[in-house]
């Protein structure tokens, strides 16, 4: 009897030692379960975000391609800079216009002329001073984000329209507006505008003068020149599905500045007067691949 209850007893430590046991091993296994499945599903929330990302930027790191169009000024435009690479652009026409000239002349300190709104030509309006219509190489450059003020893009069936407005620059002694600089294409440089100064300076006295006295002027010298750029826009059309461009349009506005002294070539009154002078004038430039 005594050994059949010491059995008994071993049997009921064997069988609650057992089940004592097993709980914790349920629990670790269920723990372990629940671990794994956080760790996978935090995997693939890091992987979702990163292709998200790389959507959102517009620009893939592998074999140069362009997934997307984005809509953020960054990403818009390192999309134009990716498609600028693709694609060999030639310019196909220029043309710049003069539109107004700011005029005050002077001589042994009379002024002759005050016009703050003068038209180059009051005939004809805007005065086309260049104009080219043939093929040229291109001038265009990957932009800077620091040169842009904003940009937009929409699309429609397999064209993304891009436009990009770039920042203005007010008149600057030390700015020279060459092609390309801040973003501005098709510009002309600080020389070329000193020039626009000079020829406004004879313009102004053959109309003043030259009535009277032909060819009253025998020498111009321009002094503080300042030039300035504004107005700077590039609409850009890219095929969505190779990332090239399609064409390119910019346009853009310059301002020069500056203190013409012009010698007369007339005996009779003094030797020379002064013509403060700001022209403004408009410039469209197109491109299209080559």
């Amino acid at each position: 009897m005594k050994k059949l209850l010491a059995c008994l007893l071993a049997l009921m430590f064997v069988f609650a030692f057992a089940a004592c046991a097993g709980k914790p091993t349920s629990e670790t296994i269920t723990t372990e379960g629940a671990a794994v499945e956080e760790t996978t599903t935090e995997g693939m929330t890091t992987e979702d975000s990163a292709t998200e990302t790389t959507t959102t930027e517009g620009v893939s790191t592998e074999a140069g391609e362009v997934p997307g169009v984005p809509t953020d000024t960054a990403g818009i435009l390192r999309y134009y800079n990716e498609a600028l690479k693709k694609t060999p652009m030639q310019r196909k026409s220029y043309q710049r216009e003069m539109i107004k000239i700011t005029a005050l002349v002077k001589a042994i300190g009379i002024t002759i002329l005050d016009d703050p709104n003068m038209q180059w030509n009051p005939d004809l309006g805007a005065y086309i001073y260049e104009e080219d219509k043939a093929a040229r190489p291109s001038d265009l450059a990957a932009l800077e984000a620091g040169w842009v003020a904003d940009a937009k893009s929409s699309v429609s069936g397999d064209t993304a329209t891009l436009t990009i407005t770039m920042k203005n620059h007010g008149l600057d002694p030390d700015l020279d507006p060459k092609p390309g600089t801040r973003g501005y294409v098709s510009t002309i440089d600080r020389d070329t505008a000193v020039q626009l100064v000079v020829d406004a300076a004879y313009t102004l006295a053959n109309s003043i003068i030259g009535p009277i006295y032909p060819n009253p002027i025998k020498e111009v010298t321009v002094s503080n020149s300042q030039c300035g750029m504004s107005n700077g826009k590039y609409v850009v059309t890219v095929d969505t599905g190779s990332g090239k461009i399609k064409a390119l349009t910019f346009t853009g506005s310059q301002q020069v500045e500056g203190n013409a002294k012009c010698r007369l070539n007339i005996p009779i009154i003094p030797a020379s007067a002064n013509a403060y002078v700001t022209l403004q004038g408009n410039l469209t430039a197109v491109y299209a691949p080559k």
